[in-house]
């Protein structure tokens, strides 16, 4: 297991919110993603908070080059792309920097098989991610 996957945070400004639908604009960016909140955000718009994110991954490919985005640039996360920072092959997830840190949940084996087997830490990746993906805030945030 990986302890400190869930430690990796961004700071970002709640630009909107509807009940537990986000919209998260990541310091020092232009993108605004659309994130359910995972546990209680006790902000208001124009508030900072701080947290992880967490996705499901559909399919993860091995990148010739490398480059850290998502798409949509608004709205849910659809694809991803980064640098692996860790693999936690137990539990089928890995860390990836991308615009901001976040820790993928890879559903089928065959998957985490390849990633596991191409995909180590360092590398650059891309995958697409499921709708619904997840703000956890920090404590107290």
């Amino acid at each position: 297991m990986i302890p400190d996957m869930t430690t990796r945070r961004f700071r970002a400004k709640l630009k909107e919110r509807d009940g537990d639908l986000l919209v998260l604009a990541p310091g020092d960016t232009a993108y605004e993603l659309s994130l359910v909140a995972s546990g209680h955000v006790d902000a208001v718009a124009g508030q900072s908070v701080s947290g992880h994110m967490e996705a499901n991954a559909l399919a993860i490919h091995p990148a010739t080059a490398g480059g850290r985005f998502m798409e949509p640039i608004q709205g849910q996360p659809r694809i991803v792309a980064g640098r692996v920072l860790e693999v936690d092959q137990e539990a089928g997830r890995i860390l990836l920097e991308s615009v901001i840190p976040m820790t993928l949940t890879i559903k089928s084996h065959s998957d985490l098989a390849h990633c596991i087997e191409r995909c180590s830490s360092g590398e650059f990746v891309n995958c697409h991610v499921d709708s619904g993906s997840t703000f956890v805030p920090s404590e107290g945030a």
